[in-house]
């Protein structure tokens, strides 16, 4: 894991429920937890930030003395926000991802696999990274609720609730007409959203089920994950649709969250009391939660 955490007093247990790898001890405990390709990233309550998994590029590497109100992991890349709205990216920088532009101040940010974008306090967006993932088409002006990376894909909500992506696949810019969300996430080839009444709403590939969405739910939160999608009802519990090669779409299934994030193939979630819980694929460590 790094050195973020020794593993050898920690007592892990693998849950009988699900593929979810639980870690005894004296648990982390996060504000916000975002799954990458390989790797996870938490946000401790006092804004220091703590990664495990895949390090190749030092994507969990999280730059000493830094603090942040955000965090996000994209695929090999991790990016965080300062209080004072500027960001900062750790890891992986073939496209430029990890580059954020010098002057800016954001109100969010969000990794994506090959880039990043972010909302400025006038609900602008600016992105960085790879040159063919839509975000040169978007309006210089144009005005965003919210803004979400895929893989060379990107999508949005106006202030109305209406969907846009930009991409040059008409699959991935399918956006639904004439139906409002209050909130979108993208994959690495398939974007979903929630309606006003809680109902999922999934477009683009759909090889492995990902852009499936079961009927008869109602969702408080979702996240789409390289090719799986995973969301939270709200009672707490979750459910997940998509490949489910290394367990990523199998969640604990008397375990109750307040968020979820799903990653390459894997997904995390933080417990009420802030632990955090994965599963999924481990080959990298990414879904074994640390101990203090």
């Amino acid at each position: 894991m790094h050195g973020r955490f020794s593993p050898a007093w920690a007592l892990c247990v693998l849950l009988v429920i699900g593929s979810a790898v639980a870690c005894g001890g004296n648990a982390e405990t996060f504000t916000k937890i975002s799954a990458g390709g390989r790797h996870t990233c938490g946000l401790r309550e006092d804004g220091t930030a703590l990664c495990w998994g895949h390090d190749k590029y030092g994507q969990a590497s999280v730059p000493a003395g830094e603090t942040f109100v955000a965090i996000s992991s994209g695929w090999s890349h991790s990016c965080g926000l300062r209080e004072d709205g500027t960001a900062t990216c750790w890891g992986n920088n073939s496209y430029g991802e990890s580059s954020p532009p010098e002057g800016e101040t954001l109100a969010t940010i969000h990794s994506g696999v090959y880039h990043t974008c972010g909302l400025r306090d006038d609900g602008t967006a600016i992105c960085w990274g790879h040159p063919n993932a839509g975000w040169r088409d978007i309006p210089e002006n144009e005005m965003l609720a919210a803004i979400s990376p895929g893989g060379l894909h990107t999508c949005g909500l106006y202030g109305d609730g209406t969907a846009t992506c930009w991409n040059t696949s008409a699959e991935l810019n399918r956006a639904p007409l004439g139906v409002t969300l209050t909130a979108i996430t993208t994959g690495s080839y398939h974007t979903c959203g929630l309606r006003d009444d809680g109902r999922a709403l999934c477009w683009g590939s759909d090889q492995d089920g990902q852009a499936s969405q079961p009927e008869g739910d109602n969702f408080v939160a979702i996240s789409a994950g390289s090719e799986h999608t995973c969301a939270l009802r709200d009672d707490g519990t979750a459910i997940c649709w998509g490949i489910d090669s290394w367990g990523q779409a199998s969640p604990p299934s008397a375990v109750t969250f307040t968020a979820i994030s799903s990653g390459g193939s894997h997904t995390c979630g933080l417990r009420e009391d802030g632990s955090a819980l994965c599963w999924g694929s481990d080959y990298e460590g990414q879904s074994k939660t640390p101990t203090r």
